[in-house]
């Protein structure tokens, strides 16, 4: 019976953590938070060549491309943004878009870049 407990245990740790497709079955929301880079920076998406915003990524220690926008958020370049996001499922029908629409919770910190900021390229 602890065997069973303890797998119980370990599985629900493993569904709790901060993997927005873990807990956004069945359409549920799941709110994050994300560090957001201050400069846009080219990206190629579905629909060629744009700007995207760049979020860093703590797991891997590196920024990466942001490509959906986030409603309700206003980006003015030389900031580096901690937002606290809504992630709302769309579902897998549409296309060219991504699964997830994000929406602006609150502002958490807005600073100043350094001036010598760089994404590490």
């Amino acid at each position: 019976m602890r065997f069973f407990l303890i797998i119980g245990l370990v599985f629900l740790s493993a569904c709790g953590g901060n993997n927005p497709l873990s807990s956004l079955i069945g359409g549920e929301e799941h709110i994050e938070i994300i560090t957001i880079g201050p400069y846009l920076q080219t990206c190629y998406g579905a629909h060629g060549e744009r700007d995207c915003l760049m979020e860093y990524n703590q797991e891997s220690g590196q920024w990466e491309f942001f490509y959906e926008g986030i409603q309700g958020f206003d980006f003015e370049p030389g900031y580096i943004y901690t937002l606290e996001v809504r992630l709302e499922d769309r579902g897998t029908e549409i296309q060219d878009v991504g699964r997830y629409a994000y929406h602006l919770v609150k502002l958490i910190e807005k600073k100043k870049a350094p001036d010598d900021f760089s994404y590490g390229w």
